[in-house]
């Protein structure tokens, strides 16, 4: 299971919840992230996935620049932006 506190400790990013992803400059995807979160560099996404995987929460990793396909309306789980 999926802890935000643990999140927080762990990571320096910037951790948001049910964001709209459209605020954030991701290019053609809409919708609202359960959790969005950007980490502040490599170390940290390697922590982020780190604690993902252990959780088994759904996530998906996506840059600024990249093609992912969305439910229109909501993505139930993780998603970790980098630049």
């Amino acid at each position: 299971m999926l802890k935000l506190e643990e999140l927080r400790s762990v990571i320096k990013g910037e951790i948001f919840v049910q964001e709209d992803m459209a605020k954030h400059d991701i290019k053609k995807i809409t919708g609202v992230a359960d959790i969005l979160i950007k980490p502040s560099g490599k170390k940290d996404l390697t922590k982020t996935l780190h604690v993902l995987k252990k959780s088994r929460f759904p996530y998906v990793v996506i840059n600024r620049k990249g093609r992912v396909i969305f439910p229109d309306d909501r993505y139930h789980g993780v998603v970790v932006v980098t630049d």
